[in-house]
């Protein structure tokens, strides 16, 4: 593991998305800073030196890893979300309302805002933090905000092609695409929405909600790549729910997790039998369910520090995926905390690139896990 001190904390990491997933890895990264000095926050980009060797415990000569800032721009605020939209453009949504798209120059080493919606997301009485965006191809951004608006932004118009403007009571704390038109928002009451961008009406065409009365704030969601009808989701109390978009309108699975906030989810993107969670205790959990057939029950084991995670029972809804095998007694998966020491700062986030993982904390670093096991 690689740790490099960067005198800012972060509050989202990025890895620069690559041509042909997973037969190129990425080596370059952006990261957005949060809690500086006022006008002080950055969103930067970084490229990992992997040309100087050092040698290893078995005498063997590897690549440095060590992070090389190229670049940055100043951020209005904190930054709140940050997405690639394509390899060179990045958007990014801030404290202050705004959603600013950013354009890197590879040639010139320079980021340069290339267009800023102010005050996208507000409340009578001033600014509202924009809290998530959510990119489709090289030109729509979807914003999200402690407004409980959604806005769909077209890069190079400068008012929004459409706006959701009750689209929740209460905080949207993350967005992704779950198909070409349609878009998954989370709040802070525990429900999962998902919104048909194709129709005109101001209600979701579904809505999915935790288990019994429970009104947990959800703050984190992806998409399984290769099967999107999975989702997984992460919130204040540590756990990790899978969900099958096409039926269940509560988790298909429930898993005892971190011990505070799960603040990021991320599935490995060519091998999603791995999955990776980052959250408020300090802890980097990577949940291994490659053991896992479909005609098996997923399971949940012992990670490093201690913890026993364990699932809910749920109806079964979606053989030939372990992430949503039902379960009726306990079983028991791999999960570990790959985060070695003793670290009692919060990690915010985390992205995952071939087998490296790269994670941003409120200690002001930036930490870089390479040749991780993936089965």
């Amino acid at each position: 593991m690689n740790v490099k001190f960067v005198s800012q904390k972060i509050s989202k990491i990025r890895w620069k998305p690559v041509l042909e997933q997973g037969l190129h890895t990425s080596d370059t990264f952006a990261t957005g800073s949060w809690d500086c000095e006022p006008a002080s926050n950055h969103v930067s980009i970084w490229v990992l030196d992997t040309e100087d060797k050092r040698i290893d415990a078995h005498g063997d000569g590897v690549p440095d890893n060590d992070p090389r800032l190229v670049c940055n721009a100043l951020h209005d605020g904190d930054v709140m979300d940050l997405q690639y939209m394509t390899q060179d453009v990045l958007v990014s949504a801030g404290s202050t309302g705004n959603v600013t798209v950013y354009k890197h120059n590879s040639n010139t080493h320079t980021l340069a805002t290339q267009q800023t919606w102010q005050r996208a997301h507000h409340h009578i009485s001033g600014y509202a933090p924009a809290t998530s965006v959510a990119t489709r191809d090289s030109d729509l951004v979807v914003s999200g905000g402690e407004d409980g608006r959604i806005n769909v932004l077209k890069v190079g118009q400068k008012q929004p092609e459409r706006i959701i403007d009750k689209a929740d009571s209460s905080t949207i704390n993350a967005l992704t695409f779950l198909k070409h038109f349609e878009v998954i928002a989370i709040n802070s009451i525990g429900q999962l929405k998902v919104w048909d961008l194709r129709t005109d009406g101001n209600e979701p065409a579904r809505i999915f909600k935790l288990t019994g009365d429970k009104m947990i704030p959800l703050h984190c969601v992806d998409k399984h790549p290769t099967q999107p009808h999975i989702v997984a989701t992460g919130g204040q109390d540590g756990n990790l729910c899978t969900w099958d978009m096409r039926q269940e309108k509560c988790p298909v699975t429930l898993m005892e997790g971190h011990s505070s906030d799960m603040w990021e989810v991320r599935f490995h993107r060519s091998n999603p039998n791995h999955l990776f969670t980052c959250s408020e205790d300090g802890t980097v959990w990577h949940w291994d369910c490659s053991g896992v057939t479909s005609s098996m029950p997923i399971t949940t084991g012992v990670g490093l520090g201690g913890t026993v995670p364990h699932s809910a029972p749920r109806p079964a809804v979606s053989a030939g995926n372990p992430w949503t095998t039902n379960e009726s007694t306990k079983h028991r998966m791999e999960i570990n905390d790959i985060l070695p020491g003793d670290n009692n700062m919060p990690i915010n986030t985390l992205d995952i690139n071939g087998n490296t993982l790269i994670c941003g904390s409120d200690n002001e670093a930036i930490f870089i896990i390479p040749g991780l096991a993936l089965r």
